[in-house]
């Protein structure tokens, strides 16, 4: 039987870290408003911060395992080096926030948008960005470990010299986005085309992958 979680507010969390209690384990945080908290270095584990205002909250070093924030707004905060593990993450809001240097692992992402987020150094790996909301996103020299970008919107995104394993692409929106020296022999490219062909311009792929392009092209393998 699932034990029930603690409910905290804004101001029981505001006491918590006034005395430096900096970790937190299996409270229930739903719905509060926490906008321009300071979570610097704090850890967070088995948390409920569903549909949270997070908005402007400062979690530089901050650590998230085993977490569910769906809907949450983290928009406009500091992540510098934050790290999520096995966290679920759908639907919430990066936009405008500094996510340089974090770390997601095991991460459900679905639908999240990191419109003008600063990323630089940013890792992703086992993690679920379908239908995610990348723009102009920097995965230079990434090693991107299976992350499902089914349908997301990677347009302007640079890939180049990435290593994409056991990654999916399929449907993605790809506009404008840079591979060059990009790896891709083990990822999954989905149906290509004449027109999403060019996307991938300079970028590593195996033979069998540039069989199914030439299939995709309307010519015949012999």
């Amino acid at each position: 039987m699932m034990q029930e979680q603690t409910r905290l507010t804004r101001s029981t969390i505001e006491n918590r870290l006034s005395k430096n209690e900096n970790e937190f384990k299996g409270f229930d945080i739903v719905g509060q408003d926490l906008s321009g908290l300071d979570f610097s270095e704090c850890s967070f584990e088995n948390c409920n911060f569903i549909e949270c205002g997070l908005k402007s909250i400062l979690c530089e070093g901050t650590r998230f395992k085993s977490c569910r924030a769906l809907s949450a707004d983290f928009s406009f905060g500091d992540f510098t080096e934050a790290r999520f593990v096995n966290c679920n993450l759908s639907l919430t809001n990066w936009r405008g926030s500094y996510v340089s240097g974090a770390r997601f692992e095991d991460c459900k992402l679905t639908g999240a948008n990191f419109d003008e987020t600063r990323s630089l150094g940013i890792r992703f790996s086992k993690s679920i960005l379908a239908n995610a909301f990348l723009r102009k996103m920097n995965f230079r020299k990434s090693e991107l470990e299976e992350i499902d970008f089914t349908g997301a919107d990677l347009a302007g995104c640079d890939f180049r010299d990435a290593v994409l394993d056991r990654c999916r692409m399929s449907d993605a929106h790809l506009s404008t986005s840079r591979f060059a020296g990009a790896d891709l022999r083990a990822a999954d490219l989905g149906e290509l085309s004449f027109s999403t062909v060019a996307n991938f311009k300079g970028a590593i792929i195996s033979k069998d992958q540039a069989t199914e392009l030439l299939k995709g092209l309307g010519l015949r393998v012999v």
